[in-house]
């Protein structure tokens, strides 16, 4: 597979599929999301939880 620029997407996308599938599959409402000046977080359950940084 080819991807191209600064990050690869696919590859978090992949991260973000195993994650939700390790977890169960829950519904999207088990999601959240935690924005500060210097990050912008999703996690799944609650912030302390599996979770990944979105690129800015």
């Amino acid at each position: 597979m080819y991807q191209h620029g600064p990050i690869k997407l696919w590859d978090e996308v992949e991260e973000a599929v195993l994650i939700w599938q390790e977890a169960g599959s829950p519904h999207r409402s088990g999601f959240g999301l935690t924005v500060t000046r210097e990050r912008r977080r999703v996690w799944l359950g609650d912030p302390a939880g599996p979770s990944w940084d979105l690129p800015a």
